[in-house]
């Protein structure tokens, strides 16, 4: 299998494919089968670019399906490739934390209450566990603008404007759309409802650095 011949057909528009669970999944399970065969070539893992964005898509579909184990590896796996000590330190910890709250709140959504604490108190603790050092606070502020900018109608506007035309430019949707979508979706369903939670750790974690 080559990347460059995935070709997913949408019967709905990127829009509705974000916002709908029933209109996601199937297209959801295809991608994921694909991200898996083209995982198994050796020729995939020696293209940088290729394998972010098949371990990119990998971690946000093992969320959505609910794989934990595969979702910690993945994390791993993206934390493995970090350069920066700094950056490494910090990568895959959301992940780390929503897995560990999913087993604490077996079968919560993230948008519920109970599961959003479980989450809350996952992350600040990975948070405090990272050296207080100026640069893991300079980690921290980017990371939490990022969140900061997260919103539903950002996450929409982006699914209308950006990914749908460059599917209509390229004529179908490839590996890296099927990404740009799936990431959406992601952020949309387990990353949103999280925001506000996220955003107050961050804050502790980086007002603790900063009294250094």
């Amino acid at each position: 299998m080559r990347a460059a011949d995935l070709d997913y057909r949408l019967s709905v528009s990127p829009l509705e494919l974000v916002s709908s669970e029933n209109a996601f999944r199937p297209f959801a399970e295809q991608v994921r089968k694909d991200v898996e065969r083209l995982l198994g070539e050796p020729r995939h893992l020696d293209d940088a670019s290729m394998l972010k964005t098949l371990l990119s898509s990998r971690v946000h579909l093992a969320h959505h399906f609910r794989d934990d184990e595969k979702a910690v590896a993945t994390a791993a796996w993206i934390r493995s490739l970090q350069g920066d000590p700094a950056e490494r330190a910090f990568a895959g910890l959301t992940t780390f934390a929503a897995v560990n709250a999913r087993k604490l709140k077996p079968g919560r959504e993230p948008a519920d209450a109970e599961y959003r604490a479980a989450f809350a108190a996952e992350f600040a603790k990975l948070l405090a566990a990272l050296p207080r050092t100026p640069e893991i606070a300079a980690v921290l502020k980017r990371q939490r603008a990022k969140i900061a900018e997260i919103s539903e109608a950002g996450l929409l506007t982006e699914a209308r404007e950006l990914i749908a035309p460059a599917i209509a430019r390229r004529g179908s949707c490839g590996l890296a759309e099927a990404d740009q979508l799936v990431r959406v979706r992601h952020r949309l369903v387990s990353i949103l409802p999280l925001r506000d939670e996220m955003l107050a750790a961050f804050d502790t974690a980086i007002a603790e650095r900063s009294s250094r």
